[in-house]
């Protein structure tokens, strides 16, 4: 996150996840006196739903390959979170004025059986 005061704040991965946040969301960030960080969401951006099958990049981190050939990142705490493997169909919510980026994850439904 970054702060009206252009500092760059970190925003911790469960919160993300379980919030669905994506690029463009803007939170409001209250730093306690015990310097706990509290965020809250402010507004959301304009968003989109896409279906996507799962991949790994080059890291071996989980991303969302849509159907249109839109490639997204994903908060890796939500993949495990699913216990996504390649191959799964996710379901993903991306700004809606990028085709590129950072997407949270829906949904995945299964593809394997573990």
């Amino acid at each position: 996150m970054i702060g009206d005061d252009n500092k760059k704040y970190p925003v911790p991965t469960n919160y993300a996840s379980k919030s669905k946040l994506v690029p463009g969301d803007e939170l409001r960030l209250k730093i306690l006196s015990d310097g706990r960080l509290v965020y809250k969401i402010q507004n959301l951006t304009n968003r989109k739903n896409s279906r996507a099958i799962l991949s790994y990049d080059d890291h071996k981190k989980m991303i969302a390959i849509t159907e249109q050939g839109e490639i997204y990142s994903l908060n890796q705490a939500a993949v495990t979170f699913f216990k996504a493997m390649p191959g799964d169909e996710a379901y993903i919510i991306s700004n809606v004025a990028s085709n590129r980026g950072y997407a949270a994850l829906e949904m995945v439904v299964k593809q394997h059986q573990l």
